[in-house]
């Protein structure tokens, strides 16, 4: 007898139906969704221009990939909406083109403009951008304005020699329309950014309009920070992505509305943001003359702090040395091993170990200078004299303490920031107190202090924390909002409010609460 799924052999025995059979069929219906995932309807092809952080190629084992920002953008937004995007590289003019003729679907960081509009979709902004002018430092052919009008009519007077990017379009409407002027075009040089930044150094351009972080990256790859400067102007605008008229229709745009917001409500933007822009972004804010001075007086700060301890406690020109170093450098070794990062901050320059070096040897001579004019003088110090000289040092080595505390607070957020520890709201408070606190408690320890302050009662790791919080929140908050000078103000900020703040608790006496009544 047969059975309704098998059929009988020749010893009357039923055969299954086999296995290989129930494994082909699954492997067509898994290749039939797969195709239908990726079925034409579902498919849509653009192009890749070289735009880091925002798309560039990587080779790993042989295989060339695209990665950036806006590359991880386009695949998760196009992912929520349900399509596959097929890309190549090919220069932005011919993407333009493309999407223009139908050759292409889809296009990202695109500015929109009524002449774009007429051959393409816009979807809602997915990010903005600031376009910048980058000069060369000491020879800028302007006098410093922000105003745009008054900036077209020095580029009007001086025959200004421009630098833009083919196909790009700026931001700004007013430039725009400047740019456009036929009266100008002779003086406007089309080239990708590192050949403008090349055509700069070399004297062929005054000047280059660019994404802010774009130009950023190369002038740090390139290691022109020196040579080159931002210009104090700056447009802000959104990017949009484009679709081809020819070949998408408008539902499709909707869906990718509809997946553009969901990445913002669910922190997808931020973190690919803090990723890629926030690195460089910061770097600009902390390569910049007023925060390396900054940098230099948590340095300087913590270095006295420990020269005055060793006057205090009468040690040796080497002692002096240990405990100068240990609180301006100690913190930010053992961060810089935490958060493994590839180069210690003090091998990076010397100037913070001879600054060390200058204070203490300085000191030391100066001490000894002024004890020799002392037993010059005739009468002797009353002990009440003595007792005020000593309170004085030791009001010394708590305001310079401050100092440091509040400059190493924000570098310890910041090293967090590009070493891309996350998440930035644990690990940025984190190495903000081993920075700041880290050196002063190997300080304490190396002098065999019982107390060791900052663990034992003293208000000062813990105001490292709470404000290395507070810059981590700030900054992870608003990461798709922030441009460097926002960055400054966060930073600017948390320095003052950590400054004031210990200061406060050492006037008013305020300690951390003990185990121990």
């Amino acid at each position: 007898m047969g059975t309704a799924f098998g059929r009988t052999g020749g010893m009357g025995h039923a055969w299954p139906i086999p296995r290989a059979l129930v494994w082909i069929c699954a492997l067509m219906i898994g290749a039939a969704a797969l195709e239908a995932q990726h079925s034409p309807d579902r498919t849509l092809t653009g192009g890749w221009d070289e735009f880091p952080p925002y798309s560039y190629r990587t080779d790993s084992g042989g295989i060339t990939r695209w990665e950036g920002f806006d590359v991880d953008l386009l695949r998760e937004i196009s992912k929520r909406a349900g399509f596959f995007v097929i890309a190549e590289r090919q220069t932005w003019p011919d993407i333009l083109k493309g999407i223009e003729s139908g050759a292409f679907d889809i296009a990202p960081h695109a500015t929109k403009t009524a002449e774009r509009e007429a051959f393409a979709h816009f979807s809602i902004p997915y990010r903005s951008e600031s376009t910048v002018l980058t000069v060369r430092r000491g020879r800028s052919m302007l006098r410093t304005t922000s105003d745009m009008t008054a900036l077209i009519a020095m580029f009007r007077e001086t025959g200004f020699r421009l630098g833009l990017r083919p196909g790009v379009t700026v931001q700004s409407a007013e430039l725009r329309e400047f740019i456009a002027d036929p009266g100008y075009e002779g003086a406007i040089t089309r080239l990708s950014t590192v050949e403008m930044l090349s055509a700069l150094l070399d004297g062929d351009i005054d000047g280059f309009l660019s994404n802010r972080v774009l130009a950023a990256h190369y002038i740090e790859t390139f290691d022109a920070d020196a040579l080159v400067r931002e210009y104090p102007l700056m447009s802000h605008g959104d990017l949009h992505l484009m679709f081809s008229k020819a070949t998408v229709p408008i539902e499709v745009v909707e869906r990718y509305n509809e997946a553009i917001e969901a990445i913002y409500a669910d922190g997808t933007f931020q973190r690919l943001n803090t990723r890629y822009s926030f690195p460089i972004l910061v770097r600009l804010s902390i390569d910049s003359t007023w925060f390396r001075t900054v940098d230099i007086i948590g340095t300087i700060a913590f270095a006295i702090s420990g020269l005055l301890l060793a006057v205090r406690y009468n040690y040796d020109v080497f002692g002096a040395l240990v405990l100068a170093s240990l609180p301006a450098v100690g913190g930010g070794v053992v961060r810089d091993i935490v958060s493994n990062r590839g180069e210690l901050a003090v091998m990076s320059s010397p100037v913070y170990i001879l600054l060390i070096l200058v204070l203490v040897v300085g000191g030391f001579t100066a001490l000894r200078l002024g004890r020799h004019l002392q037993d010059r003088l005739p009468g002797q110090r009353t002990p009440d004299q003595i007792a005020a000289h000593w309170r004085l040092v030791g009001h010394g080595v708590q305001l310079c303490d401050a100092i440091g505390l509040a400059a190493f607070t924000v570098t310890g957020v910041v090293v967090a920031l590009i070493t891309h520890a996350a998440p930035l709201w644990l690990w940025g408070p984190i190495l903000a107190v081993i920075t700041a606190a880290g050196g002063g408690i190997l300080r304490d320890i190396t002098r065999s202090d019982p107390d060791v302050p900052f663990l034992k009662g003293e208000l000062y790791p813990e105001i490292a924390a709470f404000w290395g919080l507070m810059l981590s929140l700030y900054l992870t908050w608003e990461a798709q909002f922030l441009d460097a000078g926002d960055i400054r103000f966060g930073i600017v900020v948390t320095f003052v409010g950590a400054l004031v703040t210990r200061l406060v608790t050492i006037r008013l006496g305020l300690k951390s609460p003990r185990f121990s009544a």
